[in-house]
């Protein structure tokens, strides 16, 4: 039986807190099929430890994660990816943090570094990736609301700040983007070449994803009302 959260990986993950300049989280809920190649692509960039948080997945997450190199904290139960976002950060004790969805395709190491590299140089308090030159159906979505990209960099510390973080579910990157605007964070935009990322649809069925798509908006819109 899982335990609440419980460390699996190396030595340095299974301590509790991984440490250092700067690292990746990758919050993960059944994405056995990407998660893999996710993992290796953040370790070539060479920013730091990878952390992947299984938030309570039913298939192989946990495991293809590890076998691909990352450390991996289990949640015993599904807590929404604001929670396992914020579940995370506190073992992930880096001074920045890469956020990265495990679903993308097409990611490349220098992607993570070009994301990384303003906020480790002190020139802005968050980057925010948006895709570019990928699938048209994830393009698209991005120009219509890049609010909602999860592949960011952001200090450590301010990210735990952020108001309702653990309860934000799909509702995270508005609750991240609010609060940088309300805080009057310098932020900038990092494009990412050839990077899409697999539909719920996709992965878990059509009527299933579509429900899944359902109660994403439907975090996203509790996130903004509570904004507002």
């Amino acid at each position: 039986m899982k335990s609440a959260a419980s460390f699996e990986g190396s030595d340095s993950a299974r301590s509790g807190t991984l440490y250092g300049h700067c690292g990746v989280l990758i919050p993960a809920f059944d994405e056995a099929r990407t998660i893999g190649s996710v993992v290796k692509t953040a370790l070539k960039a060479k920013l730091g430890p990878v952390l992947v948080v299984d938030d309570g997945s039913n298939d192989d997450t946990a495991e293809r994660a590890r076998e691909a190199g990352a450390s991996v904290l289990v949640l015993a139960t599904n807590i929404g990816k604001g929670g396992a976002v914020a579940a995370g950060a506190r073992a992930l004790q880096t001074e920045v943090i890469v956020l990265i969805d495990a679903d993308l395709t097409g990611l490349k190491s220098e992607h993570l570094v070009e994301l990384a590299a303003p906020v480790l140089e002190g020139k802005v308090e968050m980057t925010r990736g948006t895709f570019l030159g990928g699938r048209w159906t994830t393009a698209t979505a991005q120009r219509l609301a890049p609010q909602l990209n999860g592949q960011r960099a952001i200090r450590r510390q301010s990210l735990l700040n952020i108001d309702g973080l653990e309860r934000s579910r799909y509702g995270l990157e508005i609750a991240i983007t609010e609060y940088a605007r309300r805080i009057g964070w310098r932020t900038s935009n990092v494009p990412l070449h050839g990077v899409s990322q697999v539909m719920k649809e996709e992965k878990r069925g059509l009527i299933k994803g579509f429900i899944d798509r359902l109660r994403m908006y439907r975090d996203i819109v509790t996130t903004l009302l509570g904004r507002a």
